[in-house]
C-alpha cells in the first residue's frame, strides 16, 4: 500500500526535521548574508569616520589661519571661538543630512 500510516515516532521525527529546516532557512541563511554586509560595512564606516574627522580638523586649522580669527596685525583676537563653532555647525549639518538619508532607506 502506498499510503501506509506513519507511526507517531515517524510523524514526530518528520515534524522535527521540518522545523529544523525552516529554522535554518529563516535564521542562518539571512545571518550569512548579514555577515557579508558587516565585513565590508564596518571597516568602510570606520574609514569614512576617520576621514571626516581629519577633514573637519583640516577645516578648523585652515579657519584658524585667517587673520580675522587669529587677531590680525594688532594682536587682538576677534573671534577665537568662531572657527570651532563654524566647524561644529558644518559637521552637525553634514551628520544630520546623512542621518536623514540613512533612516529614509530603512522604511522602504
Amino acid at each position: 500500500m502506498a499510503d501506509d500510516p506513519k507511526t507517531p515516532a515517524e510523524q514526530a521525527q518528520e515534524v522535527f526535521d521540518l522545523v529544523k529546516a525552516y529554522a535554518i532557512q529563516e535564521t542562518a541563511t539571512p545571518l550569512q548574508g548579514l555577515g557579508r554586509y558587516l565585513k565590508f560595512g564596518v571597516p568602510g564606516a570606520i574609514s569614512l569616520g576617520i576621514g571626516f574627522f581629519f577633514l573637519a580638523l583640516a577645516g578648523l586649522r585652515g579657519l584658524q589661519e585667517i587673520d580675522f580669527f587669529n587677531g590680525g596685525d594688532d594682536g587682538r583676537a576677534y573671534g577665537v571661538i568662531l572657527p570651532y563653532l563654524i566647524v561644529f555647525a558644518v559637521a552637525a549639518a553634514i551628520i544630520g543630512f546623512l542621518a536623514t538619508r540613512i533612516t529614509k532607506g530603512l522604511g522602504e
